[in-house]
């Protein structure tokens, strides 16, 4: 039997295959996680790791571990605490850890009770005197509603049911607020339908404080807790934003809903002391193109310079 010969076009097919198989074998894609100072060491982690690397310096592009290896900032890069000030309570012990990692547990608890805390990283927050604490099922001293929303109807009439599987339960103080859109045009896909979408079980794992649209706002989680949002896994966008979810359903009105939400992101920044430079597309966070009508300039929609003095010139009135 003759075997046929591969033509060009064939061979330059496959040739593109195997050179795509050796780029995914040879890079191994990382998702960033956190950065954190433990004594005079920088501990870096990716999700690959099962513990973090000592490092000793950072100049900016390369961290050097203990051992004198070379680990790049694209692939571990993140934030170092934040300092805090505020209270945190607890109904039952929890498991005390030398660094913010799973890895750092150590054989000792804190009591339930409340606690003042400095810092916070990650998921983890910082007792003085005593050690780090995962922020789960903790309540910290934050609001977690807004008092003003400039005379739009609010409703908490479908808030995620605590024992969901869309509720973090990780304790947040917000210091960004995130503006998404929906992507569902689809006729009645508005905040009402969304909130219900979040009430019963989204299939998708994302979860979102706010959903607006151009006649009201719905609210879905409490304010001091984390949400699932903005694809950096424990970074500031999921572990220290609020999320405002825009409705582009086609039998809405985009313009006003993009106005309602801006209104309700100056009520928000006002509430907690932030500037309008705290303010975030999603896009920011994990590079998704959203909000993509305010990305993509679509009719209709506003530009996000434009919402973002909207948002500015709102928090002048509230």
């Amino acid at each position: 039997m003759k075997h046929q010969k591969l033509t060009i076009k064939q061979k330059r097919i496959l040739k593109n295959i195997l050179v795509v198989v050796l780029l995914i074998i040879s890079f191994p894609s990382y998702t960033p996680t956190q950065v954190i100072i433990k004594s005079d060491h920088i501990l870096i982690s990716n999700h690959l790791l099962s513990r973090p690397i000592e490092c000793s310096s950072f100049d900016g592009l390369t961290y050097t571990g203990l051992d004198g290896k070379k680990y790049s900032h694209k692939s571990y890069v993140g934030v170092h605490p934040l300092t805090i000030s505020n209270t945190i309570t607890f109904s039952t012990s929890k498991t005390l850890y030398s660094a913010p990692f799973s890895y750092y547990a150590t054989s000792n608890t804190a009591p339930a009770g409340s606690y003042h805390v400095t810092k916070e990283a990650g998921r983890y927050m910082y007792i003085e005197g005593k050690g780090w604490v995962s922020s789960q099922y903790v309540s910290i001293d934050v609001n977690n509603s807004i008092e003003n929303t400039t005379g739009i109807p609010l409703y908490k009439d479908y808030m995620i049911p605590e024992a969901s599987s869309h509720r973090t339960h990780y304790a947040m103080r917000p210091l960004y607020i995130t503006i998404h859109t929906t992507d569902n045009t689809s006729k009645g896909a508005d905040a009402l339908s969304h909130a219900k979408l979040q009430y019963t079980g989204n299939v998708r794992s994302a979860s979102w404080h706010y959903t607006v649209d151009n006649h009201c706002i719905y609210q879905s989680l409490p304010l001091n807790q984390q949400a699932g949002h903005a694809g950096d896994g424990v970074m500031p966008g999921n572990g220290a934003s609020i999320a405002i979810e825009i409705c582009v359903n086609s039998d809405g009105h985009l313009y006003m809903a993009e106005k309602n939400a801006a209104k309700l992101a100056a009520a928000l920044l006002k509430q907690y002391n932030l500037s309008v430079d705290q303010l975030r597309m999603h896009h920011d966070w994990s590079g998704k193109e959203c909000p993509r009508p305010m990305i993509e300039g679509q009719f209709g929609s506003m530009s996000w310079e434009s919402f973002k003095k909207q948002v500015y010139n709102y928090m002048r009135t509230v």
